[in-house]
């Protein structure tokens, strides 16, 4: 009876030891990561005041690939490292002007002309518009969705594109053997819709005037490398004729030589773990703002 009791006993406490080395060890593991979230937080931070502190140094007038901010950014840290990519969306164009009263014909015409230039179906276009209009009427594309109504709001992600008829993964993503270029590397609902000239790709270029052919956007990008255009008449000592250069300026303010918006990619790499954090930051007035951040 005794020896029965006694190994009640010891099984008890075996019991209870388990249990207490488990709680322990999920204890342990609740606060390391608790702890590996907070340093996260905070390294991210240190990322994210590097960019403004760059983006705030930036008072010479224009935002060009001859700039910090241009250029990919390594920061080593005590406890891993930071790689920071920055990309100014304004060379970019961005299809939520389209529901602009002042801007729509201007905008949807220059969007034709980039979409055809990309190798993409023009009704898609017509279908972004019915997508981010406030109305259910059609304007030419799809308001009728089976499993979900169409938005009749703005973009807010460029992934969204994607839910959008006729977007298919060959049209977003691009399909370099048929010549498609997608539209995740044309368009951005981030930009103030000022496309940069010192920035933008070539095929934005020559969307914004028919007569800015492939040769006439590579003279442009060739003299940009050494002279960023200070102003949009510089475009002039690039070759551009100055009836060009009129037609995109009185194109109600579609031409820029600066950027506002700023998407940040931050690749942090803490222990053995690597963590990704995208930001949106404005410049406006001298004054940088963050408008949000996610981690993958």
């Amino acid at each position: 009876m005794i020896i029965f009791i006694i190994f009640s006993l010891i099984g008890t406490l075996t019991i209870f030891v388990t249990e207490l080395a488990d709680d322990t060890y999920f204890f342990d593991e609740y606060v390391q990561r608790t702890l590996q979230q907070e340093q996260l937080f905070f390294i991210s931070d240190i990322g994210i005041e590097a960019v403004k502190n760059i983006l705030s140094q930036d008072k010479n007038g224009y935002d060009g690939y001859d700039e910090m901010w241009a250029k990919p950014i390594p920061i080593e840290i005590e406890e891993g490292s930071l790689s920071i990519l920055i990309i100014d969306q304004e060379r970019y164009l961005n299809p939520n002007i389209l529901i602009n009263d002042n801007e729509e014909e201007l905008y949807f015409n220059t969007l034709r002309r980039l979409f055809f230039l990309a190798n993409i179906d023009d009704y898609i276009l017509y279908n972004i518009r019915d997508w981010i209009d406030k109305d259910t009427t059609s304007s030419g594309g799809e308001e009728d969705y089976i499993d979900y109504p169409a938005k009749n709001d703005v973009i807010d992600t460029i992934d969204e594109l994607l839910l959008i008829k006729g977007v298919t993964k060959e049209f977003f993503y691009g399909d370099e053997k048929n010549g498609i270029i997608g539209l995740k590397y044309i368009l951005s609902p981030y930009s103030n819709g000022k496309v940069n000239v010192n920035t933008a790709p070539s095929i934005v270029l020559m969307a914004l005037d028919e007569r800015i052919d492939a040769s006439l956007a590579q003279d442009i990008i060739a003299y940009r490398k050494e002279h960023p255009f200070k102003t949009i008449n510089d475009l002039n000592l690039a070759g551009v004729s100055g009836d060009i250069i009129y037609n995109i300026k009185d194109k109600k303010r579609l031409v820029d030589v600066k950027s506002q918006n700023f998407l940040v990619k931050i690749n942090i790499n803490l222990g053995d773990r690597e963590y990704k954090l995208t930001a949106l930051l404005e410049k406006r007035a001298g004054k940088i703002t963050e408008k949000w951040r996610v981690f993958y």
